[in-house]
């Protein structure tokens, strides 16, 4: 625990800690972070840092709430679906601009006053699809849990075209009962991510509307 800081601790700006911090996470990632090295970076005391977080976590949460800050609010005239899409696009969108960062927001029930903004839109759109209160929690949950899986996938190169010498692996394999897999595999080359993504959401948005018809 802080218990005094120096009057240029008081002085830094917040915000502006939480750019910086941002900034020194997509450039070192989460295993050369440190407030150390971010007070380097902006020319402070990592003990300055601490006055305004109180911890690395609380500085972590102030950085995936900047980050959830920038997802715009939706159209309230499109339809339930096409709310829920344009946000979790937004979400997708963030995470290939800023993936070491994205990561951090997993971290969290929820991020802070920027989130609940978001959060509020989620509820609103399951509510429109005819959610009732009790069943909005778990749906919520599992709405962002394959939402963040999907992205995560592509982050962290899962969900990605086939090389050719992926595809090529099989060829070394006995032809041992896999007519499927060598039928299926060489479309791996032509995966494209933001299709998996769009069509997976989909499937979660036709499920809900199942839910009450």
């Amino acid at each position: 625990m802080v218990t005094s800081a120096t009057p240029r601790s008081r002085n830094l700006s917040k915000e502006g800690l939480v750019h910086a911090a941002i900034e020194l996470m997509e450039s070192a990632g989460e295993t050369g972070f440190s407030l150390r090295k971010l007070g380097e970076r902006v020319g402070c005391d990592p003990m300055a840092v601490l006055y305004h977080f109180k911890s690395k976590e609380g500085l972590l949460r102030a950085m995936a709430d900047q980050l959830t800050a920038r997802v715009r609010a939706v159209d309230e005239t499109l339809s339930w679906q096409d709310r829920l899409y344009d946000l979790a696009a937004q979400y997708r969108q963030l995470a290939l601009e800023h993936p070491h960062t994205f990561r951090q927001m997993q971290r969290f029930l929820n991020t802070g006053s920027a989130d609940y903004r978001v959060i509020e839109m989620v509820y609103r759109a399951l509510r429109d699809a005819g959610l009732s209160e009790q069943d909005t929690p778990a749906a919520s949950v599992g709405w962002y849990a394959v939402m963040y899986g999907l992205i995560l996938g592509e982050i962290g190169g899962l969900i990605r075209p086939a090389t050719p010498a992926e595809i090529g692996e099989l060829d070394q394999q006995a032809d041992d009962g896999l007519p499927l897999l060598r039928q299926i595999l060489p479309h791996f080359l032509d995966l494209d991510a933001e299709s998996v993504f769009k069509m997976m959401m989909r499937v979660v948005h036709q499920g809900l509307a199942d839910l009450n018809a």
